[in-house]
């Protein structure tokens, strides 16, 4: 039986010029990653600016997503990250009450320079899971600056039979490989949309990303095309994705402002809203620049915009 693969944005935040929660762009955004059936994690720490959300912000966010996409694709949420369980517990919790299908829960965040132990993640993931009666993702993401062994996750999910996906992002093929041999077939891990190909050959379940929130048509496809496969247009879309990256690149980190202004260049549905302070959206010459390469790279002929 053929795995069935998955297509995951994370979802930009739409904001009001005075910076609140634009729950009307929100909407509008969402209904399009749905429409090209792009599954949705909800105002996470990055994409979704959630280090700059309160918890009741936050839940609206889920309410919201929930609402607009629980149903017909997958709905998760992914606190930010903090630097005890306590303080990720307090976005995750909002989640859980907001009804979304899956929760993903981030490595702790040292904060200058620390790196826990083996030992500390342990102490941490059992505070922080011990409280979660619902079904849970983990990220292992490179930009931590450490990660935990395959075995610790093997273990983990023999302790919390709720862990069901683990993200796997910015890490090297080998650790992907390991991880695999050693967890359950239930357990699906997800990847970076750049270099699809390989992954989902070592088997991945499908892409974690942010660029289905200006590409999601696009992002799809990668995974549609694999599914029939259809080896031309998988290439011919993945050297797009590669080319697109490569351009939005210049204006990160932060994913944010990378998103947001390609939203607002291609005045998409949810766009045309700042970033919340302390970061700024990029000025008149960066969204020149910005649309021109986008213009070369023929982004909306191909998205269908």
């Amino acid at each position: 039986m053929a795995l069935e693969l998955d297509m995951l944005t994370m979802s930009a935040t739409p904001m009001t010029d005075d910076g609140r929660i634009d729950e009307d762009g929100l909407r509008a955004h969402l209904r399009r990653l749905v429409a090209a059936n792009n599954g949705v994690y909800l105002a996470g720490g990055g994409a979704g600016e959630g280090h700059v959300l309160t918890p009741e912000e936050y839940r609206r966010i889920c309410e919201i997503g929930v609402e607009e996409c629980k149903g017909k694709v997958p709905t998760y949420s992914n606190p930010r990250e903090g630097k005890s369980a306590e303080d990720v517990y307090r976005y995750a919790r909002e989640a859980v009450a907001a009804g979304v299908d899956m929760v993903q829960v981030y490595q702790v965040e040292g904060g200058h320079s620390m790196r826990p132990t083996l030992e500390e993640q342990d102490a941490y993931f059992t505070e922080l899971l011990d409280e979660i009666d619902h079904p849970l993702a983990l990220s292992v993401h490179a930009y931590a600056g450490f990660h935990p062994t395959p075995d610790f996750l093997r273990n983990l999910k023999r302790r919390y039979p709720n862990l069901q996906a683990i993200n796997v992002m910015g890490m090297p093929a080998r650790y992907f490989i390991e991880l695999r041999d050693v967890m359950p077939e239930d357990v699906r891990l997800y990847t970076s949309i750049r270099m699809l190909g390989q992954w989902l050959a070592l088997g991945s379940a499908g892409a974690l990303q942010a660029e289905g929130n200006i590409i999601p048509r696009t992002c799809r496809g990668l995974l549609d095309s694999w599914a029939a496969g259809d080896v031309e247009r998988f290439s011919t879309l993945t050297q797009f994705v590669e080319h697109f990256s490569a351009i939005v690149e210049n204006w990160a980190p932060s994913t944010a402002r990378w998103v947001k202004l390609g939203m607002r260049v291609l005045d998409l549905p949810g766009g045309r809203g700042p970033l919340r302070r302390p970061y700024l959206m990029p000025g008149p010459d960066d969204q020149s620049r910005m649309l021109e390469a986008f213009d070369a790279l023929k982004v909306r002929a191909v998205e269908g915009l």
